[in-house]
């Protein structure tokens, strides 16, 4: 393997995760989208929306963090009107998470706002690298195991 290409690999990569996970691009996208909503509340939003109807100990599994931390995820969420619970279809014992209507307006937004960060980022490159970068990013995240 080239080593070199290895590293440089690694390091753009730790970048790239450094900067998406800094609280400054999390305001450029809220700011863009209108909405003012932090960064882990986004992702819990994103991990609602995908799972929907979603049980607490899923969105926790999902989003990556401890039951007890998406619990007040969650309850902030709920808080502000952007999820709703309700009696799980499947068990109505247990409760299930949906986007309200508000959320899911929220998530255009930010996924807009989003998307319109990535094409000005993306802007100098030729249509041809960007199909490259997508081929390659894909490929590359199939590669990586579930459990990483």
């Amino acid at each position: 393997m080239d080593a070199d290409a290895i590293a440089r690999i690694e390091a753009a990569l730790i970048t790239l995760v450094r900067r998406a996970n800094d609280p400054r691009g999390n305001r450029v996208i809220n700011r863009t989208a209108g909405v003012d909503i932090d960064r882990a509340a986004s992702v819990m939003l994103a991990r609602v929306e995908e799972l929907e109807p979603a049980r607490l100990s899923e969105l926790a599994g999902a989003a990556g963090v401890d039951t007890s931390t998406a619990s007040r995820q969650v309850a902030r969420l709920v808080d502000d009107g952007l999820v709703v619970r309700a009696c799980d279809p499947t068990d109505g014992r247990a409760t299930a998470h949906r986007l309200s209507d508000m959320g899911r307006a929220t998530r255009r937004k930010l996924d807009s706002a989003r998307r319109s960060w990535f094409e000005d980022v993306l802007a100098g490159h030729g249509e041809a690298e960007r199909e490259q970068l997508a081929v390659l990013l894909e490929r590359f995240i199939e590669n990586i195991p579930n459990d990483a």
